[in-house]
């Protein structure tokens, strides 16, 4: 048997007239006092599960309520549950001094069920039952077998029980025996049975390397190029693991790297992994899908549509078109049957092998407008949710260029949950925009890309910012519309500002006023791209012109916000040029012009401008009155890097006035947000904490 897989073995067709005494471990001949030893040999390669060893002791060994102790192991077919089962039953042997009954309940499933009466006439035959005693009803069947086994000390290992139902009847009566079930399905119904349960999961990538490693002695070396590609292309699984490692030992003349290459294309992977004649990764799956009730499995393959292998309840109740409660008890069913893993907060994750399955077989079992309609229904819940947390960041007052429209059926985000949604969702959303260019829906692209400048901005997540709004700027160019071109260019160049390429910046911002043309609100928010692109050049003189056009043309436009912006922008670049008092003077005006149209954000921003000027003129006091206010509405806010901004200014206002508590704590929040925000900056915070002179 393959290392960490479960046993497999051809279903018998259904036959009512099947003879009754086919080989079978369970029906083997034995005679009267022998002691049952029917299970197979244990694994020859194992790695780990020590979790779910110290799970079935601790459960064995607790006290005993007067019944058999009941484990299910349930997980994904090919993950190793009948591997932990056996290493286990082996390295116990010796507590079960009247032996040990084995039967996979996948030899004796037919189209009506499982044929239990069969199940049980072996059970008996083994434990001393001649063959004239048994009697011929399934219920008397059973009782037989509890009496029989009232007073033993017995191992029984049932594989492949799909229903509680088939396994209750094979439950010795002494509270001295165990029953080990393995089952792709939860089996809920055993807790009446006072059963425990253990999920099984798949390993993790340093196992699958070692698994990897003892399967393929000789053929791979420790740490060898490509073993993590190949544990991670088979996503832990232990099947999936031996199947590449046979391919390995089959075909000498194949290395490691050549087998990665092999199996990373996603469209042929599972049958790549499931090779003729053998029940490989697919056929796992598909038995597991064959076994869903019908609206479960479109369920299933619908969901294989969406782009990343994590979503929450609210994405599956759009994919699949019906309303959240109906979608809650659809994957619910998923999770009982382990295609499905639940994080926690009504979010799900497919494993990677299961989620190329469902998605193949919605190519093969859904029409072509099915699954299109499906993916444009995901793309524009993903657009109306990504919308409404940018409202929630950056308000309603901002100016957008796509249109929009409230609906009861909004979610409600406030703040900091549409940033946590954000980030959540960050690599789905990713996804989301190449699926929109894929099916053509290039409006939908540039607005998603309107939207999420909330997040890239505040979080500078640098490398989705630029992948995306290049295909922002391109749609909007398909789309013939000059102010979404223009809105695309300038978020485009904001990103290569602060990355510090100037360059492309101002290629941007050169194309994006071009497609303004004489749209005011457009000229506006790329003169103050402008300024800020000239202020980090340090051409301060052309940085407040361009500040100041900005401003004057959001006063014309009656923004109160823009004016705001543009004023703390145009306050830090006078400070910056050396005008210190002219510089506080915009400051406070664009604090108190934030806070008129109670603009936290906003007010915080220009609080972190002030707080640097008051540090200049050293005037610490009022430098550390706005920066703690910065500080808090920013972490209130979720918006880290502002946050370390702020802090940042703290730790040289602390320096300055020589105060050890100040710095001490800036330091160590900074610590904090670098090393959440993998920042290079880490190192220069924990040397602030390291140095005794504070």
């Amino acid at each position: 048997m393959c290392a960490e897989t479960e046993p497999t073995g051809q279903v018998a067709p259904a036959n009512p007239r099947a003879p009754r005494n086919r080989p079978n471990r369970a029906m083997r001949p034995y005679s009267l006092g022998d002691t049952p030893q029917q299970l197979p040999p244990p694994p020859p390669v194992f790695v780990n599960r020590s979790r779910e060893l110290t799970t079935i002791s601790d459960k064995v060994g607790a006290t005993r309520d007067g019944r058999a102790t009941v484990i299910v192991l349930s997980g994904l077919g090919g993950v190793g549950k009948t591997a932990a089962v056996l290493r286990w039953a082996h390295r116990h042997l010796d507590r079960f001094t009247e032996g040990q009954l084995y039967v996979d309940l996948k030899e004796y499933r037919r189209s009506g069920g499982v044929e239990l009466t069969e199940v049980l006439g072996g059970f008996l035959r083994v434990l001393g039952v001649r063959e004239d005693y048994i009697p011929a009803p399934f219920p008397e069947r059973a009782a037989m077998f509890r009496s029989r086994t009232m007073t033993k000390r017995l191992l029984v290992v049932v594989e492949n029980a799909d229903q509680a139902a088939q396994v209750r009847p094979l439950i010795p009566g002494s509270a001295d025996s165990v029953v080990l079930v393995t089952s792709r399905r939860k089996l809920g119904g055993l807790i009446t049975e006072g059963a425990e349960f253990i999920d099984v999961s798949p390993l993790d990538v340093s196992d699958s390397e070692i698994l990897l490693g003892r399967m393929l002695r000789g053929h791979c070396e420790p740490n060898e190029r490509g073993v993590t590609d190949l544990a991670e292309l088979c996503g832990g699984l232990p099947l999936a693991l031996c199947v590449a490692g046979a391919q390995l030992a089959q075909r000498k003349q194949w290395s490691i790297p050549h087998l990665v290459r092999y199996l990373t294309d996603d469209r042929l992977r599972l049958t790549r992994l499931s090779p003729d004649g053998e029940d490989g990764v697919r056929l796992m799956f598909d038995a597991a899908y064959g076994e869903l009730p019908d609206a479960a499995k479109r369920t299933y393959r619908l969901l294989g549509l969406h782009p990343g292998s994590q979503f929450a309840l609210a994405t599956a109740a759009a994919i699949v078109a019906v309303p959240a409660a109906d979608a809650d008890e659809l994957i619910g069913v998923l999770l009982t049957s382990n295609l499905l893993e639940e994080l926690g907060d009504d979010r799900y994750r497919f494993h990677d092998l299961v989620h190329l399955h469902a998605r193949a077989v919605a190519g093969r079992d859904e029409t072509a407008p099915a699954r299109e309609e499906a993916v444009k229904r995901l793309i524009a819940w993903y657009a109306r949710a990504a919308a409404l947390a940018d409202r929630a960041v950056m308000g309603a007052a901002r100016w957008r260029v796509a249109d929009f429209a409230d609906s009861p059926d909004d979610p409600d985000f406030d703040k900091a949950s549409a940033m946590t949604w954000f980030s959540t969702e960050q690599s789905n959303l990713l996804a989301v925009v190449h699926e929109s260019w894929h099916h053509e829906l290039f409006a939908t692209v540039w607005q998603l890309c309107e939207s999420l400048w909330a997040f890239y901005y505040n979080m500078k997540v640098y490398s989705d910012w630029l992948e995306t709004h290049r295909l922002g700027v391109a749609a909007a160019v398909r789309c013939g519309n000059d102010i979404a071109q223009a809105r695309m260019r300038n978020q485009f160049a904001r990103a290569y500002i602060e990355l510090r390429d100037f360059e492309s910046a101002d290629e941007q911002l050169s194309r994006g006023i071009e497609a303004a043309s004489d749209d005011m609100r457009s000229e506006a928010v790329i003169l103050e791209s402008r300024g800020l692109l000239y202020r980090e050049l340090k051409r301060y003189d052309e940085s407040e012109e361009s500040l100041k056009r900005a401003r004057e043309l959001n006063r014309r436009l009656g923004s109160e916000r823009g004016v705001a912006i543009q004023s703390y922008q145009l306050g830090d670049v006078l400070v910056r040029a050396g005008r210190i008092d002219e510089g506080l003077r915009v400051l406070a005006e664009a604090m108190e012009i934030a806070e008129g149209i109670h603009d936290d954000l906003s007010a915080a921003k220009a609080r972190i401008a002030l707080g640097n000027a008051y540090h200049h003129v050293h005037r610490l006091a009022d430098a550390r009155s706005v920066l703690d206010s910065a500080v808090r509405t920013t972490r209130d806010h979720q918006q880290p890097v502002k946050e370390a901004q702020a802090l940042e200014v703290l730790v040289k206002v602390a320096q300055q006035g020589n105060d050890r508590v100040l710095l001490h704590d800036s330091a160590a929040r900074l610590v904090q947000l670098y090393e959440a925000a993998g920042s290079p900056l880490v190192a220069v915070a924990k040397g602030l904490l390291a140095d005794e002179s504070i």
